[in-house]
């Protein structure tokens, strides 16, 4: 069963060169379930927005904005979850997400279009699973390991047909000691970011196998979060002034903040270069955001 809630939108631009971006926020309204802030995670090709809250314990709670309506995600009851994420929707409606057991073990879910759940875990995994980009294909990316950018391993699943079960497949950086895959687009091309033994973190493109550092001019650690089909990719740095987001496209990076934020997590870029993520205001609240460039 689920529950539906309302969202609240407000709208801001801003003119960065020759790229105008309007931000709309988007505060889920659900009470104590959202009484820690919404955190906007992907956008589909049809706008769907999934994501996750958190209580007024801390506790999350994922969620899909679906036609401005907000849906609540209820996993199965005998999973035994005592909080969960949405990581990613794709164009169909399919959903990956992270969930937590009491015990502290995580695990990854798939809640396809048409509500069914399964849960799954990266065979012979030392920590967690953690999904978090499917693609129109079924193709899921993520994470296994601990989610401490030092001992990641990345994965991608390939769904099988008919009675053909999946495959895993590793996602490594070649030398460096932690890889941590955040997106992938319709073609198989995969995002995120690696760590290497001095401790630096870069970011990556997978292409056809070949890997490509992906760094933010005068950045200090990039994180690309997310890739469409036009190879458009979107996501967070470090530099000497803190966090910020940035997209890459044609070559050319354009650094941006939410106007008024005190912190700018860009998390996804669909096909049409709809950007959504989260920001934190003074008051160290945060809140989702969907941004779009004048043209759209």
């Amino acid at each position: 069963m689920t529950k539906v809630f309302a969202v609240a939108v407000s709208l801001l631009t801003i003119s960065l060169g020759t790229v105008a971006l309007s931000f709309k926020t988007i505060d889920v309204e659900a009470g104590s379930l959202s009484a820690n802030g919404t955190y906007a995670q992907s956008i589909n090709d049809r706008g769907d927005v999934a994501g996750f809250t958190f209580d007024e314990v801390g506790l999350g709670h994922p969620y899909l904005v679906r036609h401005g309506v907000v849906t609540f995600l209820q996993l199965p009851i005998t999973w035994g979850a005592v909080e969960a994420a949405a990581r990613s929707i794709n164009s169909s409606g399919d959903i990956v997400g992270d969930y937590y057991l009491a015990d502290g073990t995580a695990k990854g879910y798939l809640r396809s279009h048409q509500g069914k759940w399964t849960s799954f875990d990266v065979p012979g995994v030392e920590g967690g699973t953690f999904p978090f980009g499917i693609n129109s294909q079924g193709e899921i990316v993520g994470v296994a390991g601990y989610l401490d950018l030092s001992t990641d391993h990345g994965f991608l699943f390939r769904p099988g047909h008919g009675r053909a079960p999946g495959s895993y497949l590793p996602i490594d950086f070649p030398g460096a000691d932690s890889t941590d895959p955040f997106g992938l687009n319709d073609d198989g091309d995969v995002v995120g970011a690696y760590t290497r033994s001095d401790g630096t973190i870069h970011g990556f493109l997978q292409h056809e196998g070949d890997f490509t550092t992906v760094d933010v001019p005068g950045a200090q650690e990039t994180y690309p979060k997310g890739i469409n089909s036009r190879g458009e990719i979107a996501g967070q740095f470090v530099d000497a002034d803190g966090f910020h987001s940035f997209l890459l496209s044609k070559g050319t990076y354009t650094k941006y903040d939410v106007p008024g934020a005190v912190l700018t997590a860009t998390m996804s870029i669909n096909d049409h270069g709809e950007i959504v993520g989260f920001y934190f205001d003074e008051a160290g609240m945060g809140h989702g955001f969907k941004a779009v460039r004048a043209h759209h």
